[in-house]
C-alpha cells in the first residue's frame, strides 16, 4: 500500500485592513517626479485603488488628492493602468462619507445573474 500525502494549502489572508467602497471620481497622484491624473476607483479608511497612465512603482510615496481631500500614501502594487495605495494614517469616516456622497452615481441597473438572459444573443439596432 502506498502512503497518502496530504497537501496543506495556506488559507489566503485578507490584505486590506478595512472594506473598500466602489466610487469613481477624478484624482491626482502627486509624486516627486510630477503629477499623474486619473480616477479614484475605490476607497477605504486604509487605502485606495487609483487608475492612472503609467502608475508609479510599488514603494513610491505620493500625495493622493481627490475632490477636496488629500492623503499621504505609499504605492503597494501597480499593474497596467491601476495601482493600489495604502495611507500612512487612516482616513476619518467623515471623509469617506463625503467622498461617497459627492461621487457621481452609476447610471442604469447593476447586472446580476437574474437580469441577464442566458443563451440569447443581443439584438442589434
Amino acid at each position: 500500500m502506498g502512503s497518502i500525502h496530504a497537501r496543506v494549502a495556506a488559507v489566503p489572508t485578507e490584505r486590506r485592513d478595512s472594506e473598500r467602497t466602489r466610487t469613481e471620481c477624478p484624482a491626482q497622484l502627486h509624486l516627486t517626479s510630477g503629477s499623474r491624473f486619473g480616477s479614484l476607483w475605490d476607497l477605504s479608511e486604509s487605502g485606495a485603488r487609483v487608475q492612472v497612465k503609467n502608475p508609479p512603482r510599488p514603494g513610491t510615496e505620493a500625495l493622493l488628492k481627490w475632490q477636496s481631500h488629500e492623503a499621504l500614501c505609499r504605492v503597494v502594487w501597480a499593474h497596467d493602468d491601476m495601482c493600489g495605495v495604502v495611507f500612512f494614517r487612516p482616513l476619518p469616516r467623515t471623509m469617506l462619507d463625503e467622498t461617497l456622497r459627492d461621487a457621481p452615481k452609476p447610471i442604469g441597473p447593476t447586472a446580476t445573474v437574474t437580469n441577464i438572459p442566458l443563451g440569447q444573443k443581443r439584438s442589434r439596432p
